[in-house]
């Protein structure tokens, strides 16, 4: 199962008061449902690719709507066998999605914005989200945490709807940029972060820890390597410049010019020769230990004395 089918599972598997159910329903309907006409009139058709998404929209409802619904199970025969399962509404669909603000009867048109002037401001909220979760079951999607592309899109058929959704959902700090995808307008947000705070606000609270546990445990392997990779440049480093500084000592010892040098540099320049890979801090310590008080600083200083000494030789 995918990560973003987990995230629709888990949406539904919250209980909610009557009002979220028919916000829930109304968000999943207006980008899922189906509206066909028979000779027995208007039916609504809504399907999806997971069968506990369509058996708990299915109980929902059964809590509203008091028709006749049918269920059935369609089989995909493409390169996987997939199946999708089916609801159809067969009775008074017409009232039924008008009394829900969900169709416009008169237009034939859906409705794009939600009615909730009559609700106080945290009612409001509440229903809100109840929608959105509803939408992004009926057309969100997001990658899995395992990825390194975070993720997170919604797929309107028209821009109308995408204008209205991410005007809405930018009042609760979320800044979906849009783009075009075929005949689809998507709306999409990539940061770790808000992709982890649209889950909260859809209360997908389990989808949360769990793509928060993901991204913080790749972060931390990230900053492991990172800092290994560091350790081996330096190392690397280290290794080039002692070599270097070896064979400028070895030539000023073969012209016999180390009486050139101070006390403090020759000292310094034998540590070398006996520690060909040391960095400056574990020269600074050598040093330190054989009572000559150095910084990595002086060592720096020194060692740029024994190269120029070491570039004079042959001129």
């Amino acid at each position: 199962m995918s990560f973003a089918m987990e995230v629709k599972e888990e949406i539904l598997n919250h209980t909610f008061t009557e009002e979220q159910k028919i916000a829930l329903l109304s968000g999943f309907i207006k980008y899922n449902g189906e509206l066909i006409y028979t000779n027995n009139g208007a039916a609504l058709k809504l399907t999806s690719n997971s069968n506990n998404v369509i058996r708990n929209i299915f109980s929902i409802l059964k809590t509203i709507y008091k028709g006749n619904i049918e269920i059935s199970i369609i089989q995909i025969q493409k390169l996987r066998k997939n199946k999708i399962y089916q609801l159809m509404l067969t009775d008074k669909v017409l009232e039924f999605l008008a009394s829900n603000n969900i169709y416009n009867v008169d237009d034939g048109e859906k409705i794009i914005e939600m009615d909730l002037e009559k609700y106080d401001r945290k009612i409001k909220q509440e229903l809100t989200r109840a929608y959105v979760s509803g939408m992004f079951i009926a057309i969100g999607s997001v990658n899995s945490p395992e990825t390194t592309n975070y993720h997170l899109e919604l797929q309107f058929k028209e821009i109308e709807s995408a204008i209205y959704i991410t005007k809405i959902l930018k009042k609760f700090g979320f800044e979906f940029k849009t783009t075009t995808k075929g005949n689809k307008t998507v709306c999409y947000i990539k940061k770790s972060i808000a992709v982890s705070d649209f889950l909260k606000f859809i209360d997908a609270s389990i989808s949360v820890m769990k793509f928060e546990n993901t991204r913080i445990n790749r972060d931390v392997s990230n900053n492991i390597n990172r800092m290994i990779n560091i350790d081996i440049y330096n190392q690397q480093k280290s290794s080039a410049t002692g070599t270097k500084q070896v064979q400028e000592i070895e030539l000023i010892q073969k012209n016999n010019l180390m009486s050139e040098l101070s006390p403090k540099a020759q000292k310094l320049a034998q540590i070398r020769l006996e520690n060909p890979d040391a960095s400056f801090s574990e020269l600074e310590m050598y040093m330190n230990d054989q009572n000559v008080v150095i910084t990595k600083s002086g060592i720096s200083n020194l060692f740029k004395i024994i190269n120029k000494l070491a570039n004079t030789i042959g001129d």
